[in-house]
């Protein structure tokens, strides 16, 4: 039977091997972390860029509109 170092340096092997596949350098894993930083600034940016011209875009549908509306009324009070 084994005995518990025997044990454990075979488990600390296979772990290292299974582990192998997912090892990321140092410098990368921080490379990705500055990327993924700035793609959720940038998805930020965006987004409230994408909501302000919505917004104005509504905003100033609503306001020609409404001008709109006033000239046909007051076109149609003159024409009369």
């Amino acid at each position: 039977m084994m005995d518990e170092s025997t044990v454990k340096a075979a488990v600390k092997e296979a772990f290292k091997e299974e582990m192998s596949a997912f090892y990321v350098e140092r410098e990368q894993h921080y490379q990705d972390h500055q990327f993924i930083k700035e793609l959720r600034e940038w998805c930020v940016q965006t987004k409230s860029t994408v909501l302000k011209t919505v917004v104005k875009v509504v905003v100033g549908g609503a306001l020609a509109l409404l001008f709109l509306g006033f000239i046909f009324k007051v076109k149609e009070h003159i024409v009369k």
